[in-house]
């Protein structure tokens, strides 16, 4: 059986040297939704699983005081609990370009190796900026 196939008839997703088997991006749900678990699940299934900064550090104990680090900690556990979870497929990061720490969570998600930032609310101009030698991070 082929890969499209099993995918329904459905191609394969490209994105430069990327390929997700099933053509299907989780949409980045902020503020607790698009975390871990839902992403290694898409991801497990082909397609490419995505893991919302929009205010995901809202659950850590110093949001309220220290928002930017709180959001950076929880940005960087949640990545690598889905890289636990996933077997052989691709994590996304989806960032609003309208933060005020934009900055901060784009170099987290690189930092942290994820296959692709998805830039969202606004224009992404300064984001290739963020990208440092070696890193294989897709700008989207």
């Amino acid at each position: 059986m082929t890969s499209i196939a099993l995918t329904g008839g459905l191609p394969a997703l490209r994105i430069g040297e990327l390929i997700a088997s099933l053509p299907i991006v989780q949409g980045g749900m902020g503020v607790g939704i698009s975390l871990s678990r839902l992403a290694s699940a898409v991801a497990n299934e082909g397609g490419i699983g995505v893991i919302s900064a929009a205010m995901i550090g809202a659950a850590e104990p110093d949001i309220a005081t220290n928002p930017i680090e709180a959001n950076i900690r929880a940005l960087r556990r949640e990545i690598r609990a889905a890289k636990e979870k996933i077997k052989d497929g691709l994590l996304g990061v989806n960032v609003m370009m309208a933060l005020s720490n934009v900055a901060d969570l784009v170099k987290t998600a690189i930092e942290e190796r994820v296959d692709i930032v998805f830039a969202g609310a606004g224009l992404p101009m300064d984001l290739p900026k963020y990208l440092v030698d070696g890193a294989k991070t897709k700008l989207v």
